[in-house]
Order: C-alpha cells, then structure tokens, then sequence
C-alpha cells in the first residue's frame, strides 16, 4: 500500500469550478490514483484513475449502490432503482429497459423537434437569454411529463420543485435541506395523486409510462405505492438535472470557443449529426459524481478501502484521464463516440439506463438552437456560473450576441 493523500475542501465553487477541481484532479492523479477526503459532512475516498473507476463501478458486489453521495448517504428517501444492489436491482432494470430502449426513444424524436424548436425560437426573438432557466431545464422537464403522461402545462410547478430540490441554496453550491425535502414532498405528493387517480378510475393511455407503472409486479407481486413514488421521484430528477446541466456546460464550452461553436453551426445549417459533438462534451464535461459504500476490505490504488468505507467517483475525473484516450485534457470534437467509451453514464449494471433519451435531448437541442441562433457568446454576468456538488452545473448561462436574423 502507498501513503494517503488528503483533501480537506473538494466542494468549492466559483465562475470556474470546474477548470480548478478538474485541474487539481490532474495534478493528483498520476501520483494519488485515490485520495482521502475530509470534510465537515463526510469522510470518503475519492478515486481519479479512469481504470480503477471502471473496475470498481462493475464490482457491485463489494461497492454497493446503497448510498447515492456521501454527503447526503443517510437520504430519508431510497431512489429506486439506483439505489438498489443485485439481484433485486435486476427486477427493476427489466421493467424499465423497454421504455428506454433506442426504438422506444426514436419515437420521440419529432415531438422533441418541435418542442427544442419552439424554445429556441422564442429566445432568439428576444435576442438574449439565461440559456439555464430559459431552455436547460425546461426542455428536458417537458420531455420527462411528455414521456410520463403528464399534462405538460404543469412545467412551471415541476420546475419550481426542481429548483427547491436540486438548486445550489447559494454560491458556495450547498443545499438546504429543508428546502430540499420540502420539495420531494411536493413532488411525491403530485405523483401520489396521479398513481391514485390512475388505479380508482382505470384510467391508461398506451405509451405512457405513469400509466404502465401502476400495473407493474415484480415476482408475481404488484409494486408498492411507495416504491412508484420513489421511482418516479428518480425518473424525476436524475432525468432533469443531469440532462439541463450536461447542455449548460455544453453551451458554455462552446459560448467560449468560437471554433467550436462555428464547427457546430455549420453542422445544424447543412443537418448533420451531432453525435460526436454530443459525446466529446459529456465526456469532457461529465456532471454526475456516483457514491458508493464498500462492502468487504479491498484495496484499490494502493489505498486500503474498509467495509463501511463510503467512496466517491467523480466521473469528469475519470473521462479526462489521459489513459482513456490522449490529450484526454482537451476537447475534441473530432474524436467519434464509439472509439472514447467513456464513463459520463457511469458503468456496471448500474450503468445509466437513460443514455439514449439522454443523447437524443442533447443531439435535438443541440441542433435546435445552432439552426435559427448560430452565433452567440457568453454575456455578462455578476457573481460565479458554476458550482461543484453531487451534481455538478450552473447557475446561470447568459448569452447574448445573438447577431442578425
């Protein structure tokens, strides 16, 4: 075993939170592969190294899922599926994996369209915009009550449950957990009220999914109310969040590099693909962090892990690992999804079970805006646009310049 490395102060925030932890992550790496964290919240290792990452993220065995973060590893609520080990995650996988399958979610494709289309035509009217609140986060909400069978003009109350949730409380990108929990309640009551009504009056509408998970069982068994509720309040968020921040960051990147973002016009204006723009920017801007808690003694990186032990896996660390592929520092637009398998959806059968919704939302919106705003650049603004957490995201995105139309 090697010597222990340890941080006092991973969380920090500022206009360039990303570039300074991603920095220190590089700095670290080579020599420190895994790292010990300290911090008044928590105490955690921290792995850095793409290979142990994968190693450990396919060994649900020894690192269970029962915890999401650990900053938060005693949640009053269990978000189901994610939440749960093998076998009986397994169940859940096998409910879901139809509702989420790449023919499934190509069907959404025209409707995502329209609605992308929609939002970016509104905003180019203005000729400025917050890119965050004004298309980020709505865009994948409509997209979640569209999928869930949900009316979709109940947008600005899920988006204000979002925010009590999953929004930074202030600058330093912690969370209030009142405010939090309150807006689960919220949420869970909402989803109570829909599951209810749905079983009273036999109410169900083919390719909704709210209405498919009122009849689900799983070994002959019909699922718990609350075990709906917790899923839906998983669909809820992780299809959100993760979704809104992953096109901030992407829009931000490219907001900055104007290289990047002519590169990507010109795909929009002559209606080519962007998947290999939408796979360099997850890689490189990887939001999630994944917790874990060890089962049984193992070292990893030279670290002694003890059963108990809670481990944090910040996945941009992973992803810009010069091990994963070179210059792993530098995006690359240029590099093509299917030679970088990357870990932006983590990995092991935990392994993000909306990654083609996913891609398709950034694809859509991507080439949404780009087609009627292909000129942008980041406006001005008070106060830092980003913050690191479990999540990490923005705060805000203002751009402006939109040029003529």
């Amino acid at each position: 075993m090697t010597g222990t490395t340890t941080l006092t102060d991973h969380h920090i925030a500022g206009s360039s939170a990303v570039e300074v932890v991603c920095d220190r992550f590089d700095a670290l790496r080579a020599a420190h592969p895994v790292v010990r964290v300290t911090e008044p919240e928590a105490e955690y290792w921290m792995v850095l190294d793409y290979e142990l990452m994968r190693q450990c993220l396919q060994n649900p065995a020894v690192f269970s899922s029962s915890v999401i973060s650990p900053l938060n590893a005693d949640s009053p609520y269990k978000m189901i599926p994610i939440q749960l080990d093998p076998p009986e995650h397994a169940g859940w996988r096998r409910l879901m994996a139809s509702y989420f399958a790449p023919k499934q979610i190509e069907r959404l494709r025209p409707e995502l369209i329209r609605r992308a289309g929609e939002l970016a035509a509104e905003i180019r009217a203005k000729g400025e915009c917050d890119y965050v609140e004004e298309f980020a986060l709505k865009f994948p909400t409509v997209v979640f009550l569209e999928m869930m069978g949900l009316p979709v003009d109940e947008l600005p109350r899920f988006l204000e449950w979002e925010a009590m949730m999953l929004g930074p409380a202030d600058e330093s990108g912690g969370h209030d957990n009142e405010r939090m929990i309150a807006g689960m309640l919220a949420a869970v009551a909402y989803f109570q009220t829909e599951i209810t009504r749905r079983r009273e009056s036999g109410e169900r509408r083919e390719g909704e999914l709210l209405s498919a998970m009122v009849d689900w069982e799983l070994d002959g068994q019909a699922v718990s109310d609350d075990d709906l509720l917790n899923c839906c309040l998983l669909l809820f968020l992780a299809g959100l969040d993760t979704v809104a921040m992953s096109l901030s960051y992407a829009m931000y990147h490219l907001a900055t590099h104007h290289d990047d973002r002519a590169r990507v016009a010109a795909l929009a204006a002559a209606g080519e693909p962007m998947d290999d723009v939408v796979e360099e920017m997850l890689r490189f801007y990887a939001v999630p962090e994944i917790g874990r808690r060890v089962t049984q003694d193992i070292e990893v990186g030279g670290q002694l892990m003890k059963a108990g032990d809670l481990v944090l896996f910040p996945l941009v660390a992973g992803n810009r690992d010069d091990a994963l592929v070179p210059d792993a520092g530098r995006v690359d637009l240029a590099r093509g999804r299917r030679s970088v398998p990357h870990l932006a959806f983590g990995g092991g059968p935990h392994r993000c079970l909306g990654s083609h919704l996913a891609r398709l939302e950034m694809e859509i919106a991507l080439a949404a805006w780009h087609a009627v705003i292909p000129q942008y650049s980041l406006g001005a603004h008070d106060g830092p646009l980003a913050y690191w957490g479990t999540v990490h995201g923005m705060f805000a995105l203002p751009l402006t310049g939109f040029g003529p139309q």
